[in-house]
């Protein structure tokens, strides 16, 4: 009778712990963790100046300034303008590209004798890219990139009034124009579109 007794006993304790709802409990622990905040980073360019020289490899004070307005353009005449650049980039895996989109292309008469070539020079003067009217394109990263390409080039954080590069055009008379062909004709350059696009 003992056992019986004994198992009547067990079986009521264990009875009452499921109907009492009787729990245990694995430990556990908590910490906080901090927020955080995301910042964008940037692209921005800027147009800084511009002018325009007389190359031509013949003459003695070459290169020098000339008003595009008022110079008048012979065979074998090179002249060359130049546009500064003021590039902004910021973002730790930013590439972009720098392009004289559909370069400045040339109307009028005089356009016959003339031949057009671009490129983008860094701040030093260093020629860095060439295209002709079709255009140039120049791949840059920025300087906080943290895995640029070998081809890519640096460009400043922020657009602060000063050139990082300079867009070039350059147009040459032809020297083998014959007689007076040409003579008082006009050529009109378009106005090109410098953009800085992402491409990563």
């Amino acid at each position: 009778m003992k056992k019986q007794t004994l198992g009547i006993i067990a079986g009521a304790a264990g009875a009452a712990l499921l109907l009492g709802g009787g729990t245990f409990a694995l430990w556990t622990d908590s910490a906080e963790a901090d927020g955080g905040q995301i910042t964008a980073g940037n692209l921005d360019v800027a147009v800084t100046e511009s002018g325009w020289q007389d190359i031509s490899a013949d003459r003695a004070d070459s290169p020098h300034a000339i008003d595009l307005k008022t110079f008048k353009i012979i065979p074998g005449d090179t002249v060359q303008g130049k546009y500064g650049v003021d590039v902004g980039l910021e973002g730790d895996n930013m590439v972009a590209k720098l392009k004289l989109a559909g370069g400045g292309a040339l109307e009028g008469a005089l356009s016959q004798g003339l031949s057009l070539k671009y490129s983008v020079q860094d701040a030093s003067g260093k020629e860095i890219a060439t295209g002709d009217n079709a255009g140039v394109e120049l791949s840059l990263v920025s300087s906080d990139n943290t895995d640029p390409g070998s081809t890519q080039v640096a460009a400043g954080k922020a657009v602060d009034g000063t050139a990082d590069f300079n867009v070039v055009v350059t147009a040459e008379f032809d020297k083998s124009t014959p007689n007076q062909e040409l003579v008082k004709t006009q050529a009109a350059l378009a106005g090109s579109n410098i953009q800085l696009q992402q491409d990563r």
